[in-house]
């Protein structure tokens, strides 16, 4: 059997016990070069003037020699007007990089003695900038794709003979019946409800070609969708896979004018025969991206909710896309996209009442 990507050597490049060694001065200057560079002349982030800055020590601020604006390492960010240490947002983000099932935000706070509210509002803003840097250029060689349903799903009946032994199995086993309520087994109005919350995730898992060091799918896209139909997936696949390409997925009804419609080659299994034919014929990496969704979902982060779904779809993209990539490469370009975003328009006032008020799905 393969060795799990999280024991190989690249994966000890950096640890939690080198970063908790360095001080506050130290954490800063990683911040400033990920910004600005070593260079003393840099851009001011409000006039774009090119200059060397006055520097305010006391402060760990500069004042532009053109317009006077003061700006910090993190000012015009995705961690604008941040107020933890620089030390603390080293950790989150190396908690996060490390996380084989995604960074659990509960573990945070007897880390860092920060509350639950600051660890989840940090977590959050390095999920939305991976969610707007995921790499949407068509995929191409075999390319598995399948769909998940997620989220609103229902609670058992209160009365105990209305769920009978198969759906109850098919539930614990996350099977389709438990996110589709039959209305005879779940007469409940608030489970009717809860489906209104039900979505899709689309992946697209592009398979590593021959003579790579890799294993698996190497590039990962998602979507989320209101609902599995031909008519809303079809775009999303002409788009997402470019011509010349293989594509497998299952039998669902979604896929069955993929070739005639799109020009591209498909291929699809049977799920309710084999999860592989005799020909080789599967969405195994589709399958298995989606299982590490699962999993995080029941066991780090007891639920996955609507509006913030695309990020999490993202974010397990990118664990998927940088299994291979030692952890100090990981953590350094992840920390360079973050300080190149914009501020968070999901998290920023985030606990001060402010929300994100819609969806990012494609239906």
């Amino acid at each position: 059997m393969a060795m799990h990507y999280s024991r190989n050597k690249a994966n000890r490049d950096l640890t939690l016990y080198k970063l908790a060694k360095l001080s506050e001065q130290e954490c800063w200057e990683i911040f400033r070069v990920g910004r600005f560079g070593k260079e003393e002349k840099f851009a001011c982030p409000e006039c774009g003037a090119v200059e060397k800055h006055w520097f305010i020590s006391t402060r760990k601020q500069w004042h532009c020699k053109h317009c006077n604006h003061r700006f910090s390492v993190t000012s015009g960010t995705a961690l604008h007007n941040r107020k933890l240490e620089f030390s603390k947002l080293l950790w989150i983000l190396f908690s996060y990089i490390t996380g084989l099932q995604g960074a659990n935000a509960n573990e945070l706070p007897s880390d860092l003695g920060v509350t639950y509210k600051t660890a989840y509002v940090n977590i959050g803003k390095i999920r939305e900038v991976i969610f707007e840097t995921m790499d949407m250029t068509p995929l191409s060689g075999i390319v598995h794709i399948d769909c998940m349903h997620i989220c609103g799903k229902p609670r058992r009946s209160n009365v105990r003979k209305s769920s009978d032994s198969f759906l109850v199995n098919n539930k614990l086993r996350v099977r389709k019946d438990s996110i589709v309520p039959d209305k005879k087994a779940h007469p409940e109005p608030s489970n009717l409800k809860k489906l209104e919350n039900r979505r899709i995730v689309l992946a697209l898992s592009q398979i590593a070609e021959n003579g790579d060091d890799s294993y698996g799918s190497n590039r990962t896209i998602t979507y989320v969708l209101k609902k599995e139909t031909a008519e809303i997936i079809l775009p999303l696949i002409k788009k997402s896979v470019a011509k010349g390409s293989i594509i497998m997925t299952d039998f669902g009804g979604a896929f069955n004018k993929i070739e005639p419609l799109l020009g591209i080659t498909h291929f699809a299994v049977n799920h309710s025969v084999q999860y592989q034919d005799e020909f080789g014929v599967n969405n195994n990496q589709a399958e298995s991206f989606f299982s590490r969704i699962r999993r995080a979902e029941y066991g780090t982060f007891n639920g996955i909710r609507k509006t913030y779904l695309a990020f999490y779809g993202a974010e397990f993209a990118y664990r998927n896309d940088s299994k291979e990539i030692g952890i100090s490469q990981r953590f350094y370009s992840l920390l360079s996209k973050i300080l190149g975003r914009e501020p968070s328009k999901a998290f920023c006032g985030y606990n001060q009442g402010k929300r994100l008020g819609f969806e990012y799905d494609y239906s």
